[in-house]
């Protein structure tokens, strides 16, 4: 899946999972952190480190909310920005124009996400100096150089849903792939139709029907979702696996826009992809018509 995703420009994970995640060990102590400037919500400017960075996780809360606490295993929704102890910026979400959704307390982000963020309340605004133990160790990452102390500011926004909640909907056409609808954090099962070719056009067929907001053609969407050959019926990977839900602008990926306009938040969708919607690249290389199943949890 991750050649597959590669090509399809969307990839499966917010963060690479450099350790994995324990109990809470975060300091309730906050001494010595860079200075953060800038209206809560809006993209901040955060100083340089000064001196030595500190030794154990620091967590500051700059501006408590008054929502819900997040709990271990919430797809929490936020805004971020990133950048080492020294000041160089290294990612945030503001000018990407929409917050990143992610498993949280779970081992799925980082040590100094999962210990700083569990417990806090949504509207918040909290700042974490994570030493090099509890974020990429002496894993170097693009922009990050290995054993480097990272400093996060994170405006907590909401929590996601995690499985597409609906009713499920009559699969009729023998022409067209069955798709489980199970809703128990796993892939559902795709059987292709035995002799049977693929539809020559982007073709879509609710599994699940939510009540939700419905997509528009320019939206961005929080999924699972999972993809599966035609050819031979294998299967291409799938977000459930990796366990996180993903942002994806619809118009990025191949058949999504024609497939997944007017569908409603809370479904389970099919999305059939014939091959000739691929890329010349896509084309040579999956060399397959291409079965979609992608649960719609929320739209920005």
């Amino acid at each position: 899946m991750r050649r597959i995703a590669a090509l399809l420009a969307v990839p499966l994970l917010f963060v690479s999972v450099a350790a994995c995640g324990g109990e809470d060990e975060s300091s309730a102590k906050a001494d010595g952190v860079p200075a953060v400037s800038g209206d809560d919500g809006k993209k901040p400017k955060v100083a340089k480190g000064e001196g030595d960075p500190p030794k154990d996780l620091e967590v500051k809360v700059l501006k408590e909310g008054d929502g819900a606490e997040v709990k271990k295993g919430d797809a929490l929704n936020a805004h971020y920005l990133g950048q080492t102890w020294e000041g160089e910026v290294f990612d945030n979400s503001y000018d990407k124009g929409a917050p990143a959704t992610f498993p949280i307390g779970v081992g799925k982000v980082i040590k100094g996400w999962d210990e700083g963020l569990v417990g806090q309340k949504l509207g918040s605004r909290v700042e974490l100096v994570i030493p090099p133990e509890k974020g990429y160790g002496d894993q170097k990452q693009e922009k990050i150089p290995a054993n480097s102390t990272l400093v996060f500011v994170v405006d907590l926004k909401k929590i996601m849903p995690t499985e597409p909640e609906g009713e499920k909907v009559a699969q009729k056409d023998a022409d067209l792939p069955k798709v489980g609808t199970n809703t128990d954090g796993k892939a559902p099962k795709v059987t292709i139709p035995k002799g049977k070719d693929a539809p020559d056009k982007v073709v879509s067929a609710p599994i699940i029907r939510g009540t939700g907001k419905e997509v528009g053609e320019k939206d961005t969407i929080n999924a699972h979702y999972g993809l599966t050959l035609w050819k031979d019926g294998k299967p291409g990977g799938d977000t459930w696996a990796q366990g996180a839900s993903v942002d994806v602008p619809i118009a990025q990926m191949p058949g999504w826009k024609e497939g997944l306009k007017g569908q409603k938040a809370g479904s389970r969708v099919m999305v059939v992809v014939p091959e000739d919607e691929l890329t010349k690249e896509q084309r040579k290389q999956i060399k397959s018509d291409l079965v979609f199943v992608v649960d719609i949890l929320a739209i920005s």
